[in-house]
């Protein structure tokens, strides 16, 4: 009996086990039945989807971004943390590849730097009591005197660098840098971010020609609409053309990139709102721009994918169910603040219960609707009212917005900021009183290391071939006046573009951080400026400059951090973090000294 007992508690045991191995993938994977069975699959490429459902996909987020205040408000917080007031930051590093003399009219511009390195250099060694020791670049070449510029292999092109700087920065107005001559470098760059993350990608392209400008290189911005989804086809050539975009075919499928196929602008394009019902004169149907000209602004977000999906698209359902709420809300509010209650009766003068439908004026005493059908009072200010005989007044409770309506929209909008690229709910909200300082600070932390992959992706995309075009055609139209060979074009070249940084949540913990870290090793002091978007050399020139003209106006250049001022004990104002709850409650469990007289008040 036993065994028979243990054999059964086997069994059942063993057919528990079962059916939770089976339930791991079964109901999970379960197709047409169980919770799933609102569940449809759809095992179709990343392509093929978004090649039947772009238009849908990218009319719907542009409607939101143009109505819903939760995605412009997205669009200013990308535009202010991707590239901020200052935008994408240019920091040459052209060093010189050999040793030679200078003898150019550019002389006078070393000899300049020359001297305020050295005046730098004696005043910080006079001030150690030392003797001023320094390898000068100028050389006197010449019996009467005149000097020449020595430069050796390694050293910083100087001229070279802050040349090219200079002429990026001016290229980056709007009569240079916009093929149309109305927009600056700027506002192109937000352009371009803003319509990848609508439409899922853009396209640039870069003009290279010496007619359009003395750069002799512009850009025009394409929205993705144009290149033309609807065109796939196999090529004579043994190309492949997928959504607009031709790509060699290659015997493990797509290779690179050859032409891109933008829709033929025609005079009055822009009043035609249905895709693909441009007013198509005469000629081809599309333009075939080469590869070499286009700048493919797109984020994929699958290997095989062409052209992804706008980067919010998962945020579409969220967003409308949530909108079309609101407005159930606004409208039931505003209905019911407008009614204050109805009249209504049950029984006429003559007896009986009423009929409804054959009310008429002679039926009451009182004033009637438009209908006819049941009496309206109108209302004012002190005012008390009568009822015809049989009437009876029902008063309006208003039950909207509803009492849960602040805590649903909340986790609405969490749900929706989940799927937007460095979007938080406090800020996109304006709800900063849904999170506490420790919350805050690490959701910072968070979302601007989005923001940073965001500026990678931007300064590969975008700025590293823009830039790199730039200098060509400026080199070869003279524009840049530096020597144009291919290997002086690779030594030019040297380039770093580095984006906005951000305040820290507590500035004094982050100096002493970055204080630490620089001297245990473990950072550099370029590194650390570069965090925060500053320029380490000029950095160091401006604060040598400011102690040479504190001393000579004889002033003191002594800094609080080395002698800092006493302060008084007060009361901690700021939320304290929560690592520190503990601390906190063991000093209030603390019997407290009562405070000590002064003299001043025992005399009183």
């Amino acid at each position: 009996m036993k065994k028979k007992k243990k054999a059964a508690k086997a069994a059942k045991a063993s057919k528990s086990s079962t059916s939770l191995v089976e339930r791991g993938y079964r109901e999970v994977a379960s197709i047409g039945g169980g919770i799933n069975a609102d569940w449809n699959v759809n095992m179709i490429s990343e392509d093929s989807e978004v090649w039947q459902y772009a238009w849908a996909l990218i009319a719907r987020v542009r409607d939101l971004f143009r109505t819903n205040t939760l995605y412009t408000a997205y669009r200013d917080t990308l535009w202010a943390n991707v590239f901020g007031s200052e935008g994408i930051l240019l920091r040459m590093e052209v060093k010189e590849t050999e040793d030679r003399i200078i003898h150019t009219p550019e002389e006078k511009f070393l000899e300049a730097y020359e001297e305020r390195r050295n005046r730098v250099m004696d005043y910080m060694a006079t001030k150690r009591g030392e003797e001023f020791k320094a390898r000068s670049m100028l050389v006197v070449t010449g019996k009467n005197g005149s000097r020449s510029a020595k430069i050796k292999v390694g050293d910083p092109d100087v001229f070279a660098n802050q040349l090219i700087e200079r002429k990026w920065d001016e290229w980056q107005r709007r009569e240079f840098c916009d093929i149309r001559g109305t927009r600056s470098y700027a506002t192109m760059r937000q352009l371009r971010l803003i319509s990848a993350v609508r439409d899922g990608d853009f396209f640039i392209r870069m003009v290279k020609s010496p007619q359009v400008n003395k750069f002799g290189f512009s850009t025009q911005l394409i929205n993705g609409e144009w290149c033309d989804r609807f065109y796939n086809e196999m090529l004579p050539n043994g190309n492949e053309v997928r959504m607009g975009i031709e790509y060699e075919w290659k015997p493990w499928g797509l290779g690179k990139p050859v032409a891109y196929y933008f829709i033929k602008r025609q005079p009055n394009d822009w009043q035609f709102s249905i895709p693909g019902a441009f007013n198509f004169s005469s000629g081809a149907l599309h333009d075939r721009v080469p590869a070499d000209e286009i700048i493919h602004y797109a984020r994929p977000t699958d290997a095989d994918s062409t052209r992804p999906a706008p980067w919010v698209a998962a945020t579409i359902p969220k967003a409308r169910q949530l909108d079309q709420y609101e407005l159930a809300e606004v409208i039931a509010a505003r209905q019911q603040a407008c009614k204050t209650g109805w009249l209504y009766s049950e029984v006429v003068p003559e007896g009986g219960m009423a009929d409804i439908q054959g009310l008429n004026e002679a039926s009451f005493t009182g004033a009637f609707n438009a209908r006819g059908a049941v009496p309206s009072q109108p209302l004012g200010p002190g005012d008390i009212g009568g009822l015809p005989y049989g009437v009876k007044y029902q008063p309006n409770d208003p039950t909207h917005p509803n009492g849960n309506y602040k805590e649903f929209r909340q986790g609405i909008v969490q749900g929706q900021c989940s799927g937007m690229s460095g979007a938080n709910y406090s800020t996109m909200a304006n709800d900063y009183a849904a999170i506490n300082f420790s919350a805050g600070r690490l959701q910072k932390l968070d979302k601007n290391e989005d923001f940073k992959l965001i500026q990678e992706f931007d300064i590969e995309c975008a700025e590293n071939p823009l830039f790199e075009n730039w200098l060509y055609q400026g080199l070869m139209t003279g524009e840049i006046p530096l020597p144009f060979t291919r290997a002086k074009f690779d030594k030019f070249n040297q380039k770093s573009f580095a984006g906005r940084r951000w305040q820290g949540v507590d500035p004094v913990k982050d100096n002493q951080a970055s204080a630490l870290a620089i001297a245990n090793k473990l950072s550099s002091r370029t590194r650390e400026c570069a965090d925060r978007g500053i320029d380490f050399e000029k950095n160091l020139f401006q604060l040598a400059n400011e102690e040479m003209l504190i001393d000579q106006l004889g002033m003191t250049s002594v800094t609080t951090a080395e002698t800092p001022m006493a302060l008084q004990p007060q009361e901690d104002v700021t939320e304290p973090d929560e690592e520190d709850d503990a601390d906190e409650v063991s000093d209030v469990a603390k019997p407290k000294k009562p405070a000590k007289k002064s003299r001043r008040s025992a005399r009183v």
